[in-house]
Order: structure tokens, then C-alpha cells, then sequence
């Protein structure tokens, strides 16, 4: 029988850390934790990390 009552692995969230990313195509920063980020706002693959 399977149980719902467990809670999330807090040691999982606290690893993925989101990275900053700015678009080359639109200009639009946002942020992700995918090795291959995809802009939200025009969704090019031509992105840059933003230290």
C-alpha cells in the first residue's frame, strides 16, 4: 500500500541552485537549473550565463 503522507527531499531543492541567463536573441534574463536553458519569453537556445 502506498503512502502520501511523505514530504519532499529538502537535500534535493537545496542542490539546484537556479543559474542567471541573459538572451542573445530577445535581451530577456531569467533564471534555470537545465543544463540546456531555453529562453521563456521568444524561446531561443542562444543564451548566456550572467555571473
Amino acid at each position: 500500500m502506498c503512502s502520501g503522507a511523505g514530504g519532499f527531499d529538502v537535500e534535493l531543492t537545496q542542490r539546484l541552485k537556479p543559474k542567471k541567463y541573459k538572451c542573445r536573441s530577445c535581451g530577456a534574463t531569467f533564471e534555470s537549473v537545465s543544463k540546456h536553458p531555453v529562453c521563456p519569453t521568444c524561446q531561443s537556445e542562444s543564451v548566456d550565463e550572467v555571473c
